[in-house]
């Protein structure tokens, strides 16, 4: 089959069929027939090279996608850096202002990221009420050692904690919210109530020592609230060390009835 050459015209077509016109000679609409015509040396190569030029800028874009999405890769850090963004943006904005969008941002993730590692909002919000690590551990052990400075030794180990920043700012949405939200309040407590429990595990004398250390950490956290969260004076504006002289006595009194 032949082809009648006196209107063809190949500026319509792309610069595959462009690329020489002795590899395909195309007709104008309504009539188009093809002729294979036999390619130069030249022309192949011209083709192959641009084929392979495709190919190249594909293979690229693909890698090009994979690196904008997700700002930062998923690693070990990754979900830490987001709790840590959370509690940041959570205290700032509370439960229900805070957005996923503006915590990603705020750890520098893609949104994926948060669904990936905790799944909803409120999952990440429950990750942020989670204790620091040994955190409990680290006020069971002051019930270790000589029964009358346990007081002191428990009331500085728990006021501290609130003193530090980043604890205190965990602690203070984790009040607030639990006095609102009943499933917040249902993560917190296995987790109090399992610290208690393992009073009777420690060095502390006398019967019932789980009793006697959920009244000490009971009155401990009232002193907290009051504190930290409601700031209330003299209370919030006395020097920790002075909290600590007026309180620890109390607590001595819950831990050994002394």
């Amino acid at each position: 089959m032949t082809a009648d050459t006196r209107h063809s015209d190949t500026s319509h077509c792309s610069p595959l069929i462009r690329a020489d016109t002795q590899l395909f000679v195309a007709h104008k609409w309504p009539t188009i027939r093809f002729r294979l015509l036999p390619p130069t040396p030249e022309a192949t190569a011209r083709v192959r090279d641009e084929v392979a030029a495709h190919l190249t800028v594909l293979s690229g874009y693909g890698r090009d996608v994979k690196k904008q999405v997700g700002r930062r890769p998923g690693n070990q850090q990754t979900r830490q850096t987001i709790v840590d963004a959370a509690s940041k943006v959570f205290a700032i904005k509370g439960f229900r202002g805070a957005t996923v969008r503006a915590i990603a941002d705020a750890a520098g993730v893609d949104v994926s990221m948060i669904a990936h590692y905790f799944g909803t909002k409120q999952g990440l919000f429950l990750a942020t009420l989670e204790f620091p690590n040994q955190a409990p551990e680290r006020f069971l052990s002051t019930l270790s050692g000589a029964p009358d400075e346990l007081g002191e030794r428990l009331t500085r180990a728990y006021l501290e904690f609130w003193e530090n920043p980043e604890t205190q700012r965990q602690m203070i949405i984790a009040i607030k919210t639990a006095l609102t939200h009943d499933e917040v309040m249902e993560h917190s407590r296995p987790v109090i109530t399992d610290m208690i429990a393992k009073a009777v595990l420690t060095e502390l004398p006398g019967p019932h020592p789980e009793q006697r250390f959920g009244f000490a950490m009971a009155h401990l956290l009232g002193v907290a609230i009051a504190r930290y969260v409601s700031k209330v004076p003299p209370l919030a504006e006395m020097d920790l060390d002075e909290v600590i002289v007026h309180t620890a006595p109390a607590i001595q009194l819950h831990l050994t009835g002394d």
